[in-house]
């Protein structure tokens, strides 16, 4: 193939990578399925317009389906779960003799996923850095000042 193919046979290949990428497989499964080498492929997903375009716009929609599940878990979610229940129900046959007889019954049930505190944390750390953001340095801070706080406490002395 020469150089000039390349371009144009991705381009015509643009919905197999799209395919790929979606399903999430890296740069080197991409360019051995295309059969390309690898320098190759990096060098034209970094070059050409129409590949790096479609491989945004298929990264972006993962990443805004991972941000909404993300979303999901920070506030709660109502899911359904089938449960198996095990129903006895006694029939009388032909002798007039009465059997118990045994079901597994297949029902849903409605249940409730609590909020994830990670999650929240998480979410606000990335959404609001500057309110949110984590000072490895407060903690530290914090107990001075308690333990300064404490010291002025007992300094004082109480008269009755």
């Amino acid at each position: 193939m020469g150089r000039q193919n390349y371009d144009e046979y991705l381009e015509n290949a643009i919905d197999r990578i799209k395919t790929m990428v979606r399903d999430g497989m890296t740069d080197k499964e991409i360019s051995e399925k295309l059969g390309i080498s690898y320098s190759t492929w990096k060098n034209k997903k970094a070059k050409n317009k129409v590949i790096k375009d479609a491989i945004d716009e298929i990264k972006d929609i993962r990443n805004q389906e991972v941000e909404e599940a993300l979303f999901k878990n920070c506030k709660g979610y109502h899911y359904y779960e089938e449960v198996p229940t095990k129903v006895k129900e006694e029939v009388e046959n032909e002798k007039g003799t009465i059997l118990t007889v045994e079901k597994v019954v297949i029902s849903k049930v409605k249940k409730w996923k609590a909020a994830d505190l990670a999650a929240q944390k998480y979410w606000l750390n990335n959404k609001k850095k500057a309110v949110w953001k984590e000072d490895p340095n407060k903690v530290e801070h914090d107990k001075k000042m308690l333990k300064l706080k404490t010291e002025e406490f007992k300094s004082r002395r109480i008269v009755l």
